[in-house]
Order: C-alpha cells, then structure tokens, then sequence
C-alpha cells in the first residue's frame, strides 16, 4: 500500500521507491478539478503513481511537470504521457527536446548509471510532441484558480525549473536548493550533476529563489520542510565551503580519494554526519568537471 499523506492544501506526497536504488523519490499530487502530477520521477515509479491516485480518487492529468529531465525526476514522463494522453508535459526550453527525442537522454543516462538502467529505473520514452508545454520564466499555470508559477533555475542543471504555488505559498524545488538526505538532521548537500553543474548560477538561483519568501519546500528527494530561511542558507552555504575544499585540493593534486576523505571529514567533523559514497562522486566529479571547464583547476 502506498502511503498518500496531504502535506499541504490539496496537496498530497507519496514515496515512489525504486528497488535497488537508495534514494527518496517524493511524488507530489494536486487534486484540484484538473489533476496535476509534480515530479514524476523514472518510470518505475509509475505504479506507485497509479496507486497513489486510485487512493485518491484521481483519474485523469491535466499536467505533468518535473523540475528537470534527468532520469530520477522525468525518465518516466514518455510512459506517462502515454497512460494520460489529454495531459500536458510541461517542460523546460533547454530540455524540450531531449523529451521529445530521448536518444542523447539516454546515452548520458547510461554514461552515469550503466548500460543497465533500465533494469532499475524502467526505460526512457519519448513524449509525443503534442503533448509537450514549453513554459516562459515567471508563467504561470492557473488550476481551478490555484496558480502554480513555473520559474526557471539554472546551476544544477540548464533545463531545471522550480514551481511556485501561490495557494500555499510552497515551493517544489527540486535539486535547486540542494539534496537535504534521509537523516533527522536535515543538511542541504550541493545537488551536483556532471557536466552541467555551474556553481556561479547555482548561487544565483538559489538568492533569486530565496526573495520567493516560500514558507514551505516541498522536496524531490526529501520531505517538506518548513524552516525554509535557515535551509536556504545552509545550501548556500555549503555551496561554497564543498567548492572551496575541492578546487584547493585539485590545485594541491590530490586523489579523488584523498578529495572525497576530505569533504567526508568535513561533514562528519561540523555535523555528525556521514556522505554515503555516491552522493560524493557525484559532488567531486561535478565541482570537478565545472572548475576545469573555467580554468581553475
């Protein structure tokens, strides 16, 4: 049974897990007259979805909108567009095409997860070209009179957007203000994506999204949380001291090893907590492939 809790006003979250793979994939479900499904995650995360709106009695979508289309927050939106073919696939620019045209998609895909993603995370499906909606930055989408703005934010990846809702005064950021992790301490880690990850706008958005004033994140990858000032800043904030540590280690020519026992030892050291190994290859290669690509390192 798939637990379905409202954490907002007509706004529901429910886990999607993936066997195999230890992450939180938090789906979001506005049940307002047209039904609107918020990061959709891979497609093996659908019958979760299905389940999720049986429960709550949701038999269409009008829209579907992941943050960003990398395969743990859109790789099942192709299937789904398929299951709901009234609903729209809203969709950044820079990423409309790679909806449409999964191919370079899933090259990357497996570059990251290995030839056998799909094994894990179900395949990756095109979208019917139809059915895609390509959003201007700051437009916003009215359901029912509920307006959910769509706002774009840069850093993590170029075709990552955050959706607004008005009606809650929340925020579905996705990876823009970083990866708050599974523990009771909520610890915001740079959400840091090969090749793509620029640190410069990453801190842009993460200011611009901060004058938003949201009372409540409703994280991809975590929960909802309400001290939304602190949790900002803390990712902020981590931003740079991750970047710091690494590009003076890269100058000094340390091992990725030496790297990722240095930014353990930081997070252990100042918080009491522990990185499990993935998100820090993650982090290091990111930081790393986006500080040579600016010649600093």
């Amino acid at each position: 049974m798939v637990d379905v809790k409202e954490v907002a006003h007509k706004v529901y979250r429910l886990e999607a897990p993936v066997p195999g793979v230890n992450t939180i994939f938090a789906v979001y479900l506005i049940q307002e007259s047209e039904g609107v499904l918020i990061e959709p995650g891979p497609t093996a995360a659908i019958p979760s979805i299905q389940e999720g709106m049986k429960q709550l009695g949701m038999e269409d979508l009008t829209y579907i909108i992941p943050t960003h289309i990398h395969i743990d927050h859109a790789g099942g939106i192709g299937t789904l567009a398929q299951l709901f073919p009234g609903a729209k696939v809203v969709v950044h620019p820079r990423g409309v095409k790679h909806a449409a045209d999964p191919s370079r998609l899933i090259e990357s895909t497996r570059t990251v997860f290995g030839a056998d993603f799909e094994a894990l995370f179900g395949p990756i499906v095109p979208v019917p070209e139809s059915q895609l909606k390509v959003p201007e930055d700051g437009e916003i989408i009215s359901i029912n009179g509920r307006e959910l703005q769509i706002i774009y934010a840069p850093g993590h990846a170029p075709h990552h957007m955050v959706i607004f809702d008005h009606s809650v005064n929340g925020l579905f950021c996705g990876e823009a203000l970083g990866l708050p992790g599974s523990s009771n301490i909520i610890f915001p880690l740079p959400a840091v994506a090969p090749p793509s990850f620029d640190q410069e706008l990453y801190l842009e958005t993460i200011e611009r999204l901060r004058q938003l004033g949201a009372q409540m994140l409703f994280y991809s990858h975590g929960g909802v949380e309400l001290e939304t000032d602190v949790l900002i800043s803390m990712a902020a904030e981590n931003t740079r001291t991750f970047g710091d540590i690494i590009l003076k280690a890269l100058k000094e020519g340390e091992t990725l090893e030496a790297i990722s026992r240095r930014i353990g030892d930081h997070v252990a050291s100042h918080y009491g907590l522990e990185v499990n190994e993935m998100d820090l290859a993650l982090i290091i290669a990111g930081y790393s492939f986006y500080f040579k690509k600016k010649g600093l390192a």
